[in-house]
Order: structure tokens, then C-alpha cells, then sequence
């Protein structure tokens, strides 16, 4: 297939699929979401769905910031559905170095082995484990690669993984001889950052790079409608605007995000809150506040807005 025609804009876009895949990756608007997976259907613009083409075509990793909860982890699967395939996870801890994301070797099960005269401790291979890239480069079919917030790492992890995403080979060296395994299939590989620090311009200048803005309220209540089943769009509507109105107060610690939206309208549905009392609730009386706001300073900044300074429901 061409480049920039495997990926498509559209309303809906599946979770993982189940195999064998059988995909239609042109879901439109009104067609039933596809059996969910972790994060359900996803909305996928015009510009993002070319950025996306752009990385495949030019056959490098993708690179996406944005604020928590506006949909970057879960892009990995709305990518994997168009593209017939399934996604290998790895999120990211301060702890991480770069080999985790190849294989870990699992020397203290070895070590046991070996002291208690299990023969199989001298074959090293049998206590290696690969992880997401390096199953990916071990696989003969394609597979999306997410390494989910890398701004956790130390600084060194992305440039350490330079030459695996340049080259996508991969060498096991505990093992005698060592072994050493190159990429048969074309993968995509999606990383995510929050931004909490800067990345090193050797690896940036290896991606293609994207931004997710926070949507506008019309592409907010598109997200809700595919993800909460409501009879009313006028409903879906309010929502957004309450949710916005909230979101609009300077100062908060931890904006409420896209999740957390759709989380509060299914909560209010289930509640069977009134449009008419949703409407003239003030920003710091907003049934089921708890879901949206999670910090106590930015809890005690709602309540002053609405002039309930020390009072009301806790958080």
C-alpha cells in the first residue's frame, strides 16, 4: 500500500482486534465501535492521522507530548486497528535503562538454578525474556511499538536506544555466543512524553514529532459521545461546557483532561443528575467534583470561586 494512505481520519477507531484481523479502517461516523479494548474508540483528526503517515513513510519512531489524559497511550491502538495489528506496550520507570525495553535476562532464577544442580542453568538463554522492541525486532510480523512516557527515564535511556531504533537490531550478549537478531517486518514505534523534561536532540532528531492540543468542545463532546452512551446531546453538550468552565480557572495544579471527562459524564449519567440542576450548580457545588479535581490546593481554588471557601462535601 502507498504511503499516506494506511492511516485514515475518522470518528472511530477500534481497539485491538482480535486475530485473525479482519479490519475496516475507515470507520465513519455512526458505524458501531468494534469490541473495545483498553481504551475504546478513539477520535483521530486529519493532522494527526497525516503526522502518523509522515513517521511511517520516512520509517521513524513517533513522538507525541501533550498534557496527561489527551489520548497519547491510547493512540497506539487506534493505530495498531488501522494498521491490522496488535500493540507490545512498555511504560516507562525511573528505574528503566535501555536493555528493559529489549529483554531482561533473569540471572537470580539462573543463580538458584545453578546452586541447587538444575543442569539447565548452562544453557543462558533459557532465562531471557524479551520485552516489547525486542520481540518486535525477533517477529516476522509488524507490530506497533509503544514505549510509553520516556520523560520518566534517566536522561542517558534515549540516547542508549539510538542505534536499536536506527538499526532495529538487537544483540544478547550473556548469552555464549552471543546472539544477535535484525527487524524482518516494518514496525511503527510511538513514544510518549508528558514533558517533564527536555529529551536530548540526538533522539529527538530521530522522530517525527507531534503535539496533541487539548481539544475544543466540539471535538470534546465527539470523544464523549462515542465513549458514554447518552440519549441526549443536548446533555453531552452541558457537560462540556460545566467541564470547560471548570477547566478555565487559573491556577489549577492538575487541569481536569480528556479521561476524566468522559469518566464525569458516565459518573452524572449513572447519578441521574438533572440538565436544570447540572446547569446552575456554581463551578465549586458540581455534583461528583472528586472525579475532575485531585488535588486539595486546586479543590480549595474551586470552592473560593464559587465562594465556598472551608465549606461543603471533601474531595
Amino acid at each position: 500500500m502507498p504511503p499516506f494512505q494506511i492511516i485514515r481520519p475518522c470518528d472511530v477507531t477500534s481497539a485491538p482486534p482480535v486475530e485473525p484481523v479482519q479490519l475496516e479502517p475507515d470507520y465513519r461516523r455512526g458505524d458501531p465501535p468494534s469490541p473495545s479494548g483498553p481504551f475504546g474508540p478513539y477520535v483521530l483528526s486529519q493532522e494527526l492521522a497525516t503526522t502518523i503517515n509522515v513517521a511511517i513513510a520516512l520509517d521513524q519512531p513517533l513522538l507525541v507530548t501533550s498534557e496527561p489524559g489527551c489520548g497519547k497511550t491510547a493512540l497506539a491502538w487506534a493505530i495498531a486497528a488501522q494498521l491490522g495489528t496488535t500493540v507490545l506496550p512498555f511504560y516507562i520507570k525511573s528505574t528503566s535503562v535501555a536493555r528493559d525495553l529489549l529483554y531482561q535476562m533473569d540471572t537470580l532464577r539462573r543463580f538458584h538454578d545453578a546452586t541447587t544442580g538444575d543442569p539447565a542453568a548452562r544453557d543462558a538463554s533459557r532465562y531471557v525474556t524479551y520485552r516489547a522492541l525486542g520481540e518486535a525486532i525477533r517477529s516476522d510480523r509488524t507490530y506497533v511499538v509503544l514505549i510509553d512516557e520516556i520523560d520518566k527515564a534517566s536522561r542517558d535511556l534515549p540516547n542508549d536506544l539510538l542505534n536499536e531504533l536506527d538499526r532495529m537490531e538487537l544483540v544478547v550478549t550473556e548469552v555464549d555466543p552471543p546472539v544477535s537478531y535484525r527487524a524482518r517486518a516494518k514496525h511503527f514505534v510511538l513514544i510518549t512524553s508528558n514533558s517533564e523534561r527536555r529529551l536530548p536532540a540526538p533522539f529527538l532528531r530521530r522522530c517525527v514529532y507531534t503535539h496533541l492540543e487539548f481539544p475544543d468542545a466540539e471535538m470534546l463532546a465527539k470523544i464523549v459521545a462515542l465513549h458514554c452512551e447518552l440519549p441526549s446531546q443536548g446533555f453531552v453538550g452541558l457537560c462540556v461546557r460545566r467541564f470547560l468552565e471548570l477547566r478555565s480557572i487559573g491556577g489549577l495544579v492538575k487541569p481536569p483532561a480528556t479521561g476524566e471527562l468522559i469518566a464525569w459524564v458516565r459518573v452524572l449519567d449513572r447519578m441521574g443528575v438533572e440538565p436544570a440542576a447540572l446547569e446552575v450548580a456554581t463551578s465549586g457545588a458540581l455534583p461528583a467534583l472528586e472525579v475532575l479535581i485531585k488535588t486539595i490546593d486546586d479543590l480549595r481554588l474551586v470552592r473560593g470561586d464559587a465562594g465556598l471557601r472551608g465549606g461543603g462535601r471533601g474531595g
